[in-house]
């Protein structure tokens, strides 16, 4: 590997001057020749670093290490540095929007630092190396005095910094980069500057998820040797969404394969030799939640299809396999992880509870048990399979036998009608599932992308009308703007008294409202610089980054489903939930009651306790 600690670009400045400059511009053109000037240059210790920096990460995806430093070490480290005190710091997030924004302007009054009382020789530039490896060693800090030591570490660092540096240094550190390098584009911008096809670039980031290491195969030239392999996670295959079986039968017109949608965790199964690890959405390793499914995966059987089964039904039960054949096979499988008890599912958050621990105790175990419900395979016996048709690798799947429940094959079947596909959707709503997935059973697997290939039939979102009582500042983009909104429903067990309501005295200031959750998304810019103005003008208190306002503005919210919830005071939370309008038409006397909610949230569990999952 090349040592470049003395090389221009191996600086940290240059960096954050390529940032700025990529900041300013406009244009995409642009924005890429800037990288492809920068990063051409770099070594091989420097292009990493610089790749993962620029792209608005620290780590790679999926890495073991996680930075986990907050609002509070940030802000006590720019104040232990600068002649500012809290209120100015506040007034500055709250003008600007972003860390990195009150970093700049924190760095720029900071105090001077004698030859005595300095802990860094402050006249050293800092290098992308030096800043890595402080990185570094902030994420393998714990204990009590953890954050402590965070913060003299990130003020070593920032009294080094010029204003700028720290601008960028602190963006990078609270993931508030926002510059426009985004993933894709460094994508291009690799590909250009080490002369490689830019759907080679594609392909291998989709494998390997690592941009870093991407940039750096094809700075070797070695990007040719990018292939799956077991325990480096892939990006998912997604799936685009209908919501009528007549918009997809005409889209489509032949048969598909169809499969229902379950809630549940969606989860990468990887098996080589006697070791077996799990990875979810984000590609993080969470093996250690779920180790009755790693020892199930592990005492899998393999077995061959009979020649003569034919393939109607996509599905094989065992009688339609032969002998064993071997059960040392590797794999990587995908599909979706579900909790259930007496063949019964359990609410979704009950998978969270899981997550949650770091061990886990038999108790637990039992308490919310398990299915992994398996829909397709990446890798197969020493080779990918991403690019074999569906139906093929539905086939390879067929052979597959497990030693418990703990893992199953989704059942699928071939559709082609709206008939067949409305009936395979109201049963797996009946039966307490999301809906259905529609496949094409000739297409690959595309890491990573989301296509038509995959189709979720879903029905439209449910909806509330719910009324703001707390709103908060946005950030970047949304900087300066009340873009986030707390909102609460009416409880029908007591009169709504205008008198309570946003009450400044005790503690209940939202008097009969109860909270149901946080919505963020769904209106235009203009809509958001209403609301702001709005709220600005009903305020009951500040405090700092967040108002509490009189309840007068109604929002009509969208959201998947209703969970329990211990964080609100209604004790439910809405799951994805959306802005879909804001009812100008309605007053607080119009919203819902949490009687609705309770409604909505019993009617699911209801449908749920009838599922009863087919092994």
């Amino acid at each position: 590997m090349t040592n470049d600690i003395h090389h221009k670009g191996s600086y940290f400045s240059t960096l954050v001057e390529t940032c700025e400059s990529i900041r300013i511009t406009t244009s995409k053109n642009k924005k890429v020749d800037l990288i492809v000037q920068y990063i051409s240059g770099l070594g091989e210790d420097s292009l990493p670093i610089a790749v993962l920096f620029l792209s608005g990460k620290i780590f790679p995806r999926g890495s073991i290490h996680n930075l986990n430093v907050g609002f509070r070490t940030i802000l006590q480290s720019l104040l232990e540095i600068s002649r500012l005190n809290e209120t100015d710091i506040m007034r500055i997030h709250l003008e600007r929007g972003d860390m990195g924004s009150i970093a700049e302007y924190a760095i720029s009054k900071k105090k001077l630092v004698t030859l005595f009382n300095s802990v860094e020789t402050l006249e050293e530039k800092l290098t992308l190396n030096e800043i890595y490896d402080r990185f570094k060693k902030i994420a393998n800090l714990g204990g009590p005095r953890s954050n402590n030591d965070k913060k003299n570490i990130l003020k070593g660092l920032l009294m080094r910094c010029s204003p700028l540096e720290a601008k960028y240094l602190i963006k990078i550190i609270s993931n508030e980069m926002r510059i426009g390098s985004y993933d894709g584009l460094m994508e291009i911008a690799i590909a250009k500057a080490f002369e490689k096809d830019i759907k080679r670039v594609r392909e291998a980031m989709l494998m390997s998820g690592d941009i870093a290491n991407v940039a750096l195969l094809s700075k070797r030239d070695t990007l040719n040797f990018v292939t799956i392999k077991p325990f480096v996670s892939l990006s998912f295959m997604l799936a685009d969404v209908m919501f009528t079986a007549e918009e997809i039968v005409k889209y489509f017109d032949r048969s598909l394969l169809c499969e229902y949608k379950y809630d549940g965790i969606r989860l990468q199964l990887h098996k080589f030799g006697k070791v077996c690890k799990l990875y979810s959405r984000n590609l993080a390793d969470i093996s250690y939640a779920f180790p009755e499914l790693t020892n199930s995966a592990l005492q899998v059987r393999i077995k061959k299809v009979k020649t003569s089964q034919k393939k109607r039904n996509v599905y094989l039960d065992k009688s339609d396999v032969s002998d064993i054949d071997r059960d040392d096979i590797n794999f990587i499988l995908d599909g979706e992880l579900i909790a259930f008890k007496n063949d019964k599912p359990l609410p979704f958050q009950e998978l969270q509870k899981r997550l949650r621990r770091k061990s886990m105790t038999n108790s637990i175990l039992s308490e919310i048990p398990i299915c992994y419900i398996v829909y397709d395979i990446m890798f197969y016996d020493q080779r990918q399979v991403i690019k074999d048709a569906l139906k093929s690798r539905k086939r390879l799947l067929a052979n597959f036998l497990f030693k418990d429940s703990v893992i199953s094959i989704a059942q699928s079947k071939f559709v082609s009608s709206v008939d067949e596909i409305t009936h395979g959707f109201r049963k797996s709503r009946d039966e307490g599932h999301e809906g259905l997935v529609l496949k094409d059973p000739l297409s690959q697997y595309y890491p990573g992308k989301r296509g038509k290939y995959w189709i979720k039939l879903k029905e439209e979102l449910d909806t509330i009308d719910a009324v703001v009582v707390i709103a908060e500042y946005g950030h970047g983009k949304r900087a300066g703007t009340l873009s986030d909104y707390t909102l609460a429903v009416k409880d029908y067990t007591t009169n709504l008294d205008d008198d309570k309501v946003g009450s400044k005295n005790g503690n209940n200031v939202f008097g009969d409202l109860k909270i149901i959750g946080k919505a963020y998304s769904g209106l235009s810019n203009k809509e958001i610089d209403y609301m702001t103005e709005k709220l600005r003008s009903i305020i009951i208190r500040n405090e700092g980054s967040r108002i509490i306002v009189k309840p007068e503005i109604v929002l009509e919210v969208s959201f998947d489903i209703v969970q329990k919830s211990n964080r609100h005071s209604s004790g439910y939370a809405l799951r994805f939930p959306r802005i879909k309008n804001i009812r100008y038409d309605k007053e607080l006397k119009d919203i819902d009651e949490l009687e609705k909610i309770e409604a909505i949230y019993q009617n699911q569990f209801h449908i749920k306790n009838k599922n009863e999952y087919k092994k």
